[in-house]
């Protein structure tokens, strides 16, 4: 391998924050109003704490403790030179996500080098996937790249991505308590629980299950009870309350079909501007809530319905499951997870850029057009999206139909009949700490 070759994989480590760096010094402070205030927000709390306040007790905060991270560690580092004003938390945040998306980059790395396919494992095959990963995330980074520079949801991703490099090299309680830590900073890397368990509950590994549920809950208590103690278990919970008290976000599945109902009636759909955020009123969006429970218990048993197929399959030809099944399933159950939310914001989409990272062919396209519509979406035809004009409906709800087509795609690839084609090179296997 050529010394110019050895350098393509750094340099593609290095791009994504190159890109999040960039939004950052093209997106004026003055511009971060409307569009961006969540930095503004983030600041707020940031500041609050700093000053001795104890969240949900002494301010407000709609997240879960562990989201004071990325606000408050970019603030801190900025103090050590002097005060912090919303131009320079600009940078320290847009440089903390930047931070994070190398790491990202590092740990999807780890993943490609464990979960194996149908190529020979060779040197040269290994870095060749890296460098193919990589440029996944530098073009899937392109699309996120305002959510990802001006939101924190990057950091709940990369413990998701952690949890997965964990589950795949048999560490349960590694990715136990990444798990916890995705939970504390919002509540969505929960849902790949089941997926990453898979590699210790097929052959039943008891040891490897209790690690992992013990690096879960451990973590996830001892996140909650400083808070608990000090601001009280209803306060510091309310987040909880929170989320189940939103109504029918705008860009969501409902929420754009609401409004595609209206414009195609000529009847623009009631609106109410409530959690920070633009949600729907009437008929149909009431329907759409009462209906999505019923939904997600349907398509959640449909998933767990496939993936027992599948991995029947797989241990019939084998004696474990293949990693890139583990990541499948991950990748399936956090699709499932969003088209069956009522809330579908900006910054959601970063949930999807790892494992949309670790899709191959054809579905990676669709998924990274899936990312990159949202940009269109917010910040360019927002505003369009509220006066509920055309254009900005048809892009949100095409968006969102890519999205159900490739959850649906996830879903048939896994109750597709045939026998696996390689042996995995990770994940299974005896359980380490």
């Amino acid at each position: 391998m050529t010394a110019a070759r050895r350098l393509v994989t750094p340099a593609l480590l290095a791009l994504p924050a190159l890109l999040v760096l960039g939004a950052v010094a093209l997106t004026p402070t003055s511009e971060l109003f409307p569009n961006q205030g969540d930095v503004n927000l983030y600041l707020e709390k940031a500041t609050a704490l700093g000053s001795g306040q104890v969240p949900y007790r002494d301010f407000p905060f709609e997240y879960p403790p562990a989201a004071l991270v990325p606000m408050v560690v970019p603030y801190l580092l900025g103090r050590l030179l002097g005060p912090v004003d919303l131009d320079a938390y600009k940078w320290l945040f847009g440089g903390f996500e930047a931070a994070l998306i190398v790491a990202l980059a590092m740990v999807l790395a780890g993943i490609v080098a464990r979960r194996g396919d149908a190529e020979a494992r060779t040197i040269t095959s290994d870095e060749r996937r890296r460098r193919r990963t990589g440029l996944r995330l530098v073009l899937l980074t392109g699309g996120a790249v305002l959510a990802i520079a001006f939101r924190f949801d990057l950091f709940p991703a990369l413990l998701l991505a952690i949890a997965v490099w964990a589950a795949l090299g048999s560490r349960p309680a590694t990715a136990g308590v990444a798990i916890g830590l995705g939970v504390l900073a919002k509540l969505f890397p929960l849902v790949i629980l089941p997926a990453i368990a898979i590699p210790w509950l097929l052959p039943l590994d008891l040891r490897g299950l209790v690690r992992l549920g013990q690096g879960l809950v451990a973590t996830i208590v001892a996140g909650l009870l400083p808070f608990v103690a000090l601001a009280g278990a209803e306060p510091t919970l309310q987040f909880l309350r929170y989320n189940a008290e939103r109504g029918l976000q705008v860009e969501s599945i409902g929420g754009g079909l609401a409004v595609l109902g209206g414009l195609l009636r000529g009847q623009p759909v009631d609106m109410d501007f409530r959690f920070s955020s633009v949600n729907v009123d009437g008929g149909f969006a009431q329907g759409w809530l009462a209906l999505l429970p019923v939904l997600t218990v349907v398509g959640f048993g449909l998933l767990a319905w496939l993936a027992w197929q599948r991995i029947r399959r797989e241990l019939h030809a084998g004696t474990r499951v293949l990693p890139s099944t583990v990541v499948a399933l991950a990748t399936a159950s956090l699709l499932l997870l969003l088209a069956t939310s009522k809330v579908y914001s900006i910054q959601y989409v970063v949930w999807l850029v790892p494992l949309a990272a670790l899709l191959g062919g054809r579905r990676f396209w669709l998924a990274a057009a899936v990312v990159a519509l949202t940009i269109p979406i917010h910040p360019l035809l927002y505003e369009g999206l509220v006066k509920q004009e055309a254009l900005p409906i048809l892009v949100l709800n095409a968006r969102n139909a890519l999205l159900i087509a490739l959850l649906g795609w996830m879903l048939w690839d896994l109750g597709r009949a045939g026998q696996p084609k390689a042996a995995p090179s990770g994940g299974g296997g005896r359980a380490r700490r």
